[in-house]
């Protein structure tokens, strides 16, 4: 979900206010799978603000709005340049039920996965230099997450913002961690909810995740970001978890031959199937990724080649809701 996606479009609960009328909801920016964003003014700091509401079948858990609450109040802690800062958390009546809402920055720019389809355009691809050190501040953000205890567990491009001045934000933490306390009306227990084509093994096969399914989903940026496409991709979410789980990755280099050995490199270790041969944090990825721009990261227009792995451009907008992989069953026959 991006801030802007939808700009100047009229959502559910444009014209609507919360907070007893302080904030007054405008535009709709964006909306995903559990969520929507709404452009609103803060009429007590005369301010833009972005403001995030549960899709209603969610807002009337118990159990899911306490835990959106305390997620907001932990993702609040998080002062980083690179984290979409929360302002504000509440509920108040929207459209005749009881809405849970986070206030947070206004970011005024655009999702990755724009800037990425500009490139494409232009060049094929994301240049290396560019994708590095965009990936390096995304892992700055994580960095900060995980040292206070919060996984992403949705990293994608549709989750990164690129400002005007071209400073990257990390937004939407802790929601996919809220969703899974908070589905017992809605799925069975016990099912995975994510985005598809950056899944994580483990969260594929609905285990427990840690900081380093982050930096799987981070890899699986990367590539898309060097590339101009995602490593694995099917026609239904369970096949695609299932390449997650099963399959290898193609080198990068592949696909666009101006990427360097140490590029490949950096890639495959971050999209190991075993957590604990993938970089041991985020920020061990971000020193290494350092070392690869100082190197040589510095190559010249991407060269994509024909073939290699699924063209996609999506920024990772759809999320969805499947059973966990089963090792034990067939392969599902459309993962390409």
């Amino acid at each position: 979900m991006s801030q802007d996606g939808a700009h100047g479009a009229q959502g559910r609960y444009a014209g609507g206010s919360v907070a007893g009328g302080r904030y007054q909801l405008r535009d709709l920016l964006g909306e995903g799978g559990m969520a929507s964003v709404y452009l609103a003014y803060d009429s007590a700091l005369d301010r833009q603000v972005a403001i995030k509401t549960l899709h209603t079948e969610l807002g009337r858990e118990q159990s899911f709005r306490e835990r959106f609450r305390r997620e907001a109040q932990a993702v609040a802690k998080l002062q980083h340049t690179n984290i979409v800062s929360v302002f504000d958390t509440g509920e108040d009546e929207l459209g005749g039920a009881l809405m849970p809402y986070i206030v947070m920055e206004y970011v005024e720019g655009e999702p990755l996965g724009s800037v990425l389809q500009a490139d494409i355009r232009n060049y094929g691809a994301m240049p290396a230099e560019k994708a590095l050190k965009v990936t390096g501040d995304v892992l700055a953000a994580l960095d900060t997450s995980h040292e206070m205890g919060l996984v992403h567990r949705d990293i994608k491009p549709g989750n990164v913002m690129v400002t005007k001045r071209g400073v990257v934000k990390v937004m939407d933490f802790g929601i996919a961690r809220a969703m899974q306390s908070g589905v017992t009306s809605m799925t069975q227990t016990g099912m995975v909810v994510g985005t598809p084509q950056y899944l994580s093994p483990e969260q594929a096969l609905g285990r427990g995740v840690d900081a380093r399914s982050d930096l799987y989903s981070v890899g699986i940026m990367l590539f898309q970001l060097l590339t101009g496409r995602i490593p694995f991709d099917a026609d239904s979410p369970l096949a695609i978890a299932y390449a997650h789980v099963q399959e290898e990755p193609v080198a990068p280099s592949s696909i666009n031959r101006s990427i360097t050995p140490a590029m490949d490199a950096l890639v495959a270790r971050a999209l190991k199937k075993n957590p604990n041969e993938r970089f041991p944090s985020a920020a061990a990825m971000q020193d290494e990724i350092t070392r690869v721009l100082n190197a040589g990261g510095r190559t010249g227009a991407p060269v994509i080649v024909g073939g290699g792995a699924p063209a996609n451009s999506g920024s990772g907008v759809g999320s969805a809701v499947f059973p966990p992989v089963d090792q034990s069953t067939p392969a599902p026959q459309n993962v390409q």
